[in-house]
């Protein structure tokens, strides 16, 4: 049930997931922050990126917990709990690889210059709503970057535990449908079927 190969194949599964995740932030991060694509253009590369990230996500887990499936001994089967606790840990280990590269990306590119792009985006959309004529959440958006300049900037621990805990959600919430699939009764084979074949 539970043993050496069980954690060997989650440490493996959330490592691999983890940096999949890990990749797809970095390019979430470099869009919102630091590309200088207009809001137009970066938000439809933003949308396909997390749908494709949406994707991988949901068929890594789905594959990784078919995979563990088959690996558990027929005579034992794989319960609900079983699969869906996997899946668990896999987004926790996954949560927490995310939240380090976000930290050790937002160092190698700058932090200020991270804030200064997201401040940009931000003055992209109040020119937008200007533009509209709409001018009553001027103050909201002011308040914003005043937010943002005024921030200090987040430990890796904070990041990591941001991560965590949303991956843990989307990891539980995906989990509950994939461990339904995945998950089988075990088979008890008597030695009469042995003998009838």
């Amino acid at each position: 049930m539970i043993g050496r190969d069980f954690w060997y194949d989650v440490l493996r599964s959330g490592a691999i997931l983890g940096v999949v995740m890990a990749l797809s932030r970095i390019v979430e991060m470099y869009l919102l922050a630091y590309s200088s694509l207009d809001m137009g253009s970066m938000s439809m590369w933003f949308l396909l990126e997390w749908v494709v990230a949406a994707v991988i996500f949901v068929w890594l887990l789905v594959r990784m917990s078919k995979r563990r499936a088959a690996a558990t001994d027929p005579k034992y089967g794989y319960s609900y709990s079983m699969a869906l606790a996997y899946i668990l840990m896999i987004s926790m280990l996954a949560g927490i690889m995310v939240g380090v590269a976000d930290t050790l990306f937002i160092g190698v590119m700058g932090y200020d210059a991270y804030i200064d792009g997201m401040i940009g985006r931000i003055d992209e959309i109040r020119r937008l709503y200007v533009s509209m004529n709409i001018t009553s959440v001027d103050a909201d958006f002011s308040a914003m970057i005043s937010a943002l300049r005024s921030a200090e900037r987040p430990s890796m621990m904070s990041a990591i535990f941001s991560m965590f805990n949303s991956y843990v959600l989307v990891g539980g919430v995906v989990g509950l449908v994939v461990a339904g699939v995945v998950c089988r009764k075990p088979q008890i084979i008597s030695e009469n079927q042995d003998d009838d074949e």
